[in-house]
């Protein structure tokens, strides 16, 4: 054989090779999980615990010229929680709660409702975390969920953590049928923890006890409660978000609730 036939065979087996590798898909790259924005109703972020870069502009809702810094280290541990189970994430802090001199202030019942509001026409936020509640069922609160429902945006919210005291007591927005009301399991994730509010209302648990968290000074802490279920839960929904993202809230209550083993967490068999 002379050597351009010997060249030309050699040039068409690379070439060929090349085509059967395109055509397989071994060169593809994996393309990345996209990112899915999470509002955080809390006490807000602190920039000291939680890198920038998963931290959007959010909004002080209790004080109008505040900013989002944390002052009480609440958010910042939901916030902790939900960025240990998940990344592609970007979290918007809404203050709700505010430290100051020894105390906590609460915004109104018609100021949460508007965050709520807000977390889908402002911030266009996919889910929306919660980790404290109400005792009463409040109409501006229960019409923001079912907007928020509307909008294609899932609420998920902590059951409670006073069940020695208050057994029967439940907490809204958890309470409402869609919100996803998460209570908290103990450390090994085999029992529904003393302190966690239960009962049918209740749709799953995730572990509740000796969870750890990142403090406002960028420390690590263990700390329990229903809130840190609650995170839990909110990054195993961006897990599927970020697999497909035309869930229906409904959708994505149904795959939280079908497939709690895969994030350790627990069905209520009481649930409605």
């Amino acid at each position: 054989m002379n050597p351009f036939m010997k060249k030309t065979i050699a040039f068409l087996l690379i070439a060929v090779a090349v085509f059967l590798v395109s055509c397989t898909g071994e060169e593809k790259k994996e393309v990345p999980a996209r990112t899915v924005k999470v509002a955080i109703i809390d006490t807000g972020i602190s920039s000291k615990a939680i890198p920038s870069e998963y931290v959007s502009e959010g909004q002080n809702y209790l004080i109008p010229d505040g900013t989002t810094e944390d002052t009480f280290g609440h958010g910042t541990a939901v916030a902790s929680v939900i960025l240990d189970h998940c990344s592609n994430v970007v979290l918007v802090p809404l203050v709700s709660n505010v430290y100051d001199k020894g105390k906590v202030s609460f915004v109104d019942s018609a100021t949460f409702a508007q965050m709520i509001r807000d977390s889908v026409d402002v911030y266009n936020c996919e889910i929306i975390n919660v980790s404290s509640g109400l005792v009463l069922d409040k109409e501006s609160i229960r019409e923001a969920i079912e907007y928020a429902e509307e909008k294609g945006v899932l609420v998920i919210a902590s059951a409670g953590n006073d069940y020695v005291e208050n057994a029967g007591q439940k907490y809204y927005p958890a309470a409402y049928d869609t919100v996803l009301a998460v209570g908290a399991l103990d450390a090994i994730g085999t029992e529904i923890a003393s302190f966690s509010q239960r009962g049918e209302w209740v749709d799953l648990f995730a572990i509740g006890e000796d969870v750890e968290i990142k403090t406002l000074s960028g420390g690590s802490s263990k700390e329990q409660g229903s809130s840190y279920a609650a995170a839990h839960v909110t990054a195993a929904a961006v897990g599927y978000l970020q697999k497909e993202s035309n869930l229906s809230p409904e959708e994505l209550r149904t795959l939280l609730i079908e497939n709690t083993e895969s994030y350790g967490a627990k069905v209520n068999p009481e649930r409605r």
